[in-house]
């Protein structure tokens, strides 16, 4: 819509990773010179007056006499941000009409920061201001050139990349530019990058190959336990480069996250590989969950369809580890705040590593250890009980002796046979097994550890003697219900390896051995 000192002009602003379509409008009022902005916006939106006015007067434009007064609709929504620089910038232009002969249809929005020269900058969350405006009907937008490459991932919109406030200018009065852009065909190529061949280069730690495998292949957390340097944090690092390669509807979903955080590469388009968000043990609840007075996503989101690591445990807070439950369960984060209720989606794979004890020994044979069992009940006392069940997994390990480190494994043994790519490709058949066994159901979540049931037995195909076996060793050793159903989940996730329709009573055992208790040691007289 546009009459004379008046103009409309579309763009979008975001509430968590969501897109809102915002309406800019200009209108120009005789009176002393005075340049106003409403509609409940921060600072950023504030000073956006002077970037503005600086923006046009250094672009050869002159700025327009009398009451300008721009409205941000709707007014009682609260917007942050310098991403609605450029629209303003248009809009006054327009509605002073000059420079713009033919102002853009309904059908265009825009978004970009503006520098005092009237450069376009990059702004953050350009993916997930797109996907809001294609499916508000918006088929052509005007923004930073930098944004390209993740509008390329979004079809059906005509992105315009615009490096200055003349070249938006031209674009948003219908000068198409003669610039070539080469848009790409919106496939996901798989950057499945080889990890060195570090599994056979660990060796001695076959227990915990074993552990972190049937984590990748059923998204089973898993905690490992052992003394220091014997490979925890590599066997973890080494997981994400044997899980499968993302798809397309993956790739979207992590690009958008990134794309708000700003932490998506600028050169790239849509997120290539798993996310391995490895963090500090000093992080707090709101870096890990999120948080903010505007929520904004933590470390759990970041690591959404890929693997959150958490070295040395024991040495975060347990207010911080206990605010991991929910999204442990649900995939999902709600954060509530007076203005804002934000949902961000959490789905990864849980990794923990800690010590046994303080001195990080009690595992190790010849009584290396020299905490009593006061000091492992408080250190381990740290993860509280509810997490502890949550892990489906608990791996101990222990030292490697050197002999078998400096032992080159015999080139035709199953151990050295069985690399990175062959290990991926167990993990992808054991999820084609998961996925075809849940779309007979209709179900969203796939994976064994994720899947919501009623029916475990028959689901899983779990035969009449292995589920009394899992039965009669839950009671013997007083486990929780939650416990009893992740020794089934694991147990089939164990089939699913070896490509098996049933599961069998030695799945059963060994899914037991993973669910182990904390290792306390008894009092000495």
């Amino acid at each position: 819509m546009s009459v004379k000192n008046y103009h409309r002009i579309r763009s979008c602003a975001l509430t968590g990773l969501d897109g809102v379509i915002v309406e800019i409008e200009v209108s120009i009022l005789p009176g002393l010179p005075r340049f106003e902005v409403t509609g409940r916006g921060d600072h950023a939106i504030s000073e956006s007056r002077d970037r503005v006015r600086a923006a046009i007067r250094y672009s050869g434009y002159e700025f327009p006499k009398g009451r300008v007064i721009a409205g941000y609709a709707p007014a009682s929504l609260p917007k942050q941000g310098s991403a609605f620089d450029l629209p303003l910038a248009l809009a006054v232009l327009a509605s002073s009409d000059q420079a713009i002969r033919q102002a853009g249809s309904p059908e265009t929005a825009a978004f970009g920061e503006l520098s005092l020269n009237g450069q376009v900058r990059r702004v953050h969350g350009a993916l997930g201001r797109l996907l809001s405006l294609r499916e508000e009907g918006i088929r052509h937008v005007i923004g930073p050139i930098d944004c390209e490459r993740e509008a390329q991932a979004v079809d059906s919109i005509h992105y315009e990349g615009v490096e200055t406030l003349k070249e938006a200018v031209l674009r948003y009065s219908g000068v198409r530019s003669k610039r070539k852009t080469v848009r790409s065909s919106g496939e996901v190529e798989s950057e499945c990058v080889d990890a060195g061949d570090a599994f056979n280069m660990m060796r001695g730690q076959a227990e915990g190959m074993r552990a972190c495998v049937i984590a990748a292949a059923g998204w089973h957390p898993i905690l490992m336990m052992g003394a220091p340097g014997c490979g925890k944090t590599t066997l973890a690092s080494v997981i994400p480069e044997i899980l499968p390669p993302l798809t397309e509807k993956e790739s979207l979903e992590i690009s958008r996250i990134y794309s708000v955080t700003g932490n998506s590469p600028h050169s790239e388009g849509l997120m290539k590989r798993r996310p391995f968000r490895h963090t500090h043990h000093t992080i707090t609840s709101g870096a890990l969950i999120g948080g903010g007075i505007v929520p904004k996503p933590g470390e759990c989101t970041l690591a959404h369809r890929g693997v959150l690591f958490l070295d040395e445990v024991t040495e975060i807070q347990p207010r911080v580890l206990d605010a991991l439950r929910e999204p442990l369960e649900t995939g999902k984060i709600h954060l509530a705040r007076a203005e804002w209720n934000a949902v961000f989606p959490a789905d990864f794979l849980f990794v923990a590593a800690c010590n046994p004890c303080r001195c990080g020994y009690l595992l190790e044979p010849f009584g290396r250890c020299r905490c009593d069992d006061a000091a492992v009940r408080r250190h381990l006392s740290r993860i509280s009980g509810p997490l502890f069940d949550r892990f489906d997994l608990v791996v101990f390990l222990t030292r490697v002796e050197t002999q078998d480190l400096l032992t080159v494994p015999d080139p035709e043994s199953e151990q050295s046979s069985s690399g990175v790519h062959e290990t991926r490709e167990l993990v992808e058949g054991a999820w084609a097994m998961q996925r075809e066994r849940a779309s007979k159901r209709g179900l969203v979540n796939f994976h064994n550890a994720k899947v919501q049931i009623s029916d475990p037995e028959r689901f899983f195909a779990i035969s009449d003697e292995a589920m009394k076996f899992a039965i009669d060793i839950t009671d013997r050793a007083l486990l929780s219900v939650r416990s009893f159903f992740s020794i089934l989940r694991i147990a089939r996730t164990i089939a699913d390896l070896e490509q098996r329709e049933h599961v069998r009573e030695i799945d059963i055992a060994e899914a037991y051995h993973f669910k182990a208790r904390l290792p306390f040691v008894s009092p000495q007289g």
